[in-house]
């Protein structure tokens, strides 16, 4: 992918930041992005109603605007298709030998079906789209599009082999905590978009139940719901951790980073670019304050910079040492890592401690000073 670093692809990114519904929102989708940059994430995933591929005016100017953004931190937004697109303007862009549509070469669409395999060697397989409650308030080719509907075609094409993470749009059937929120809400829509509103969500569960996750995120419900759900019986059976984000205001958590390799999710408010932690899985340079001294992690390159023996000593000069493992690096603790020397036929490692952890801060290549 063009202009952009190995770790900003879907299937070697260690960290997805996860969206919920973005509706086109601009302001709020490039303080996300940047959010998620200061948090040492590269690869950001939308989960459905992204809303910005519409035929409206400047509609191709604002996907390059956002497009320029990305490139500048050096960051890719993939998303899965929900309800609220129009597909007219998505299905004009092709779909790529690798699987995917790419709107721009760091902006890409998910197609139903899709599989990848994950840096941790899991699956992850997608399934966008969902059916309308608010169908009979919109124009058919103007604000929506039939095409929105899961179709035999779609399961067929996603098919019957596990995934360990389904990323989509619309929910599985049997979640208590959503099911109490949609009962509560059934006397505000009429009777017959709330047939139509089912049948979209009951053909997505076929699909849920083929592929039987670990993990499902999905957007569409503008509510935050995290629930584990046991499906099935007996040997058949089982569990998922269920994530439904909201559409993220300001004051929503919105949007969190999945750890690919032990499937957590956490999620945070938009502004929210608190760091208290550095494991090194993140992407970047990054600027580590101790009580004694400052040092300087580039994961990319695999070095830290400011590392000695006596933090006190007056005469430090700083030194460039190949990163190991980075054992701790949290705020309000003591730090500790290794470092590499001693050439390639005669390598060493050695613990490196600091002082107390005060701060942790992404920084752009050039601000190591």
């Amino acid at each position: 992918m063009a202009d952009l670093p190995p770790s900003a692809d879907l299937s070697s990114a260690r960290f997805i930041g996860i969206l919920g519904d973005t509706h086109g929102d601009l302001g709020h989708l490039l303080i996300v992005a940047e959010t998620m940059w200061k948090r040492g994430v590269s690869v950001l995933l939308t989960l459905g109603d992204f809303g910005f591929v519409w035929r409206s005016k400047n509609w191709t100017r604002t996907l390059d605007r956002i497009s320029d953004r990305l490139r500048k931190r050096e960051q890719v937004l993939y998303f899965v298709d929900g309800n609220h697109e129009d597909f007219a303007a998505l299905y004009g862009f092709d779909i790529a030998d690798d699987g995917l549509r790419r709107v721009r070469h760091n902006i890409v669409h998910i197609p139903r079906g899709y599989r990848t395999r994950l840096n941790s060697r899991e699956t992850l397989a997608a399934l966008g789209g969902a059916n309308s409650i608010d169908r009979n308030h919109r124009r058919e080719g103007h604000s929506w599009w039939p095409e929105e509907s899961i179709t035999d075609e779609d399961l067929e094409a996603l098919g019957h082999v596990r995934a360990d993470v389904l990323v989509g749009h619309d929910a599985p059937l049997f979640v208590p905590a959503l099911d109490a929120v949609l009962a509560e809400n059934r006397p505000l829509w009429r009777q017959d978009m709330l047939t139509y509103a089912e049948a979209g969500r009951r053909q997505f569960h076929r699909g849920f139940l083929q592929v039987r996750p670990s993990l499902y995120l999905g957007g569409h419900y503008h509510v935050d719901i995290d629930e584990t759900v046991r499906y099935g019986d007996g040997e058949e059976s089982f569990e998922t951790r269920v994530m439904i984000l909201s559409d993220g205001g300001a004051g929503e958590l919105g949007q969190g980073i999945l750890n690919v390799h032990t499937r957590d999710v956490r999620l945070f408010r938009r502004n929210d670019a608190t760091v208290t932690e550095l494991i090194g899985m993140e992407d970047g340079q990054w600027r580590v304050e101790t009580t004694e001294c400052s040092y300087v992690f580039d994961l990319e390159k695999g070095t830290v910079t400011g590392s000695r023996d006596d933090e006190a000593a007056s005469n430090f000069i700083d030194r460039v040492r190949r990163l190991g493992d980075i054992e701790a690096c949290r705020v309000g603790e003591p730090g500790a890592w290794t470092v590499r020397g001693g050439g390639y036929l005669h390598p060493v490692e050695r613990l490196q401690r600091s002082s107390e952890v005060r701060s942790i801060e992404r920084i752009s290549e050039g601000e190591s000073r």
